[in-house]
């Protein structure tokens, strides 16, 4: 295989555009060059942390997961949804849409970092990412929304099975309950948005968390290289002028709120 082809094969699901300028640009490992103390702690803490973590509970379900022949109705919504209900099993919905790997260890390495009061996510799916949030800070309450009814249900009844308590499952749409919800709940102070993948959709929640963002508040935005229209939306909200600091991975985006903060962006070699 060509070495000129071989990035468009390795990263196809991806803006093509968006990952190539990012490898060329991408910097910041372990913190190196970051001058901000209180990034830079971040850096060392959270996203780049040597500590022993303990990940267990969610890779250990996410294996049995994708083990499971047990089907579920799903709702076809979101970025490439149309309406329609599929059977499909659980083995597959585990293979192809919950978070893993270094980034569902990332998350729970930030939600112990940042210790927040309450999680909100949206987009729970099996719940993998969901239990990553949990596990890293157990004092933590995680809100979750899913547009799915079965799918909910299932991740529902999973946390339920695995003993976990402070997770919160709603079925719901975004768009209907995301002001709502920072509305009654002012202590969310990490946000995980993981669903609805189109540009339209992100600069929406994007602009209702905005409204709602205090100086502890992180935004994390999955899938931000995802299609062109993530790219998009993830330049614009990096750039924004609501945005202090901006963390840039090849798959997510961080953003801090806090006025107390160098306004910059990151673009960082995870």
């Amino acid at each position: 295989m060509s070495f000129f082809l071989t990035p468009f094969c390795l990263f196809s699901d991806m803006d093509i555009l968006f990952t190539l300028k990012h490898l060329l640009f991408s910097g910041f490992y372990n913190g190196h060059r970051v001058h901000s103390p209180n990034i830079f702690d971040f850096y060392i803490k959270a996203i780049f942390s040597k500590e022993n973590f303990d990940y267990s509970l969610a890779e250990n379900t996410l294996k049995n997961l994708k083990k499971s022949k047990q089907k579920i109705k799903v709702l076809s919504v979101g970025a490439k949804g149309n309406g329609s209900i599929t059977e499909k099993e659980i083995s597959k919905i585990a293979k192809n849409s919950s978070s893993y790997g270094r980034y569902g260890r990332l998350l729970q390495r930030i939600s112990a970092y940042l210790k927040p009061k309450k999680i909100l996510e949206l987009g729970t799916s099996l719940g993998i990412g969901t239990i990553y949030l949990s596990s890293g800070y157990k004092d933590s309450k995680v809100i979750t929304i899913e547009a799915c009814p079965q799918t909910q249900k299932f991740a529902e009844n999973n946390f339920k099975n695995l003993g976990i308590i402070n997770i919160k499952s709603i079925n719901a749409n975004f768009d209907d309950v995301l002001d709502t919800i920072l509305t009654e709940n002012e202590d969310i102070s990490l946000i995980f948005v993981d669903g609805n993948h189109t540009y339209e959709a992100t600069k929406k929640y994007f602009a209702t968390i905005c409204q709602h963002a205090k100086k502890q508040t992180v935004a994390i935005f999955d899938d931000i290289n995802w299609s062109s229209g993530m790219s998009k939306a993830w330049n614009e909200i990096k750039n924004s002028e609501k945005t202090i600091v901006a963390i840039e991975t090849l798959r997510m985006g961080i953003i801090f709120f806090d006025s107390n903060l160098t306004q910059k962006i990151y673009c960082t070699r995870y």
